[in-house]
């Protein structure tokens, strides 16, 4: 991958060493209330498919499309097991935005999203959206319960209504568009003048205010089924 990120493996390890610090902090009893009372967000795939498929040769010489969204709908839902055996009662996974409307991921100098990449996204979303239903059905006898936050289209409407949300520009990032403008390549490069006017902050992630848009109406559309 471009970036460096921790693992879910990880990331599960460091949830797992953050219990044991709150046991410590105020025992056992209150250290399962706080766990199972709290709300997790997931976030998988997005960079598996722009990274790690299309903008790498190899994972396509070993999977076609469809069994390579399976492949990363499988490690989605263990991870989401996972985190549930350890605890976490209330999870919601949200699904992959409409990363072929990244500046990075269009074609050069095109004003349209890049199709195929779009379509990956929103396959994933689907498979990925009948498991979390699947989890919370056969879960929620057991007191847990599990959701599927759509970004897709909540992004996808500040992109084909940026005159609606008082944004400008849409298809370069603030700080570039170019696969160099994101992640750790993007530390010493300037940022525009006018972060507001843009969605993208650099060339693969929206800005503060495109995020603020999104995840107020993810939860305006779905936090009662969690609390």
């Amino acid at each position: 991958m471009l970036q460096t990120a921790t693992s879910s493996t990880g990331q599960l390890e460091l949830f797992l060493e953050y219990k044991e610090r709150l046991r410590t902090l105020v025992g056992e009893e209150e250290m399962t209330r706080v766990i199972s009372e709290g709300i997790y967000f997931t976030v998988m795939g997005a960079n598996d498919l722009a990274n790690n498929y299309f903008a790498i040769p190899l994972r396509r010489h070993q999977y076609d499309l469809p069994s390579y969204v399976k492949f990363l709908v499988s490690s989605a839902v263990n991870f989401t097991m996972k985190l549930n055996d350890m605890g976490a009662k209330k999870i919601a996974f949200i699904g992959i935005p409409p990363i072929g409307c990244c500046p990075s991921q269009r074609e050069l100098g095109s004003r349209e999203c890049e199709p195929m990449r779009n379509q990956a996204a929103n396959l994933f979303n689907s498979e990925i959206e009948k498991e979390i239903h699947r989890l919370d059905a056969e879960q929620n006898v057991q007191g847990s319960k599990f959701i599927y936050l759509d970004i897709y289209y909540n992004l996808l409407d500040l992109i084909q209504r940026p005159g609606f949300y008082d944004f400008k520009e849409v298809t370069e990032g603030c700080c570039g568009s170019t696969v160099l403008n994101a992640a750790i390549f993007i530390k010493n490069h300037p940022a525009c003048p006018n972060a507001y006017d843009y969605i993208f902050w650099d060339s693969f992630h929206p800005t503060e205010k495109a995020y603020n848009i999104v995840v107020d109406k993810l939860f305006q559309q779905n936090m009662q089924y969690l609390m």
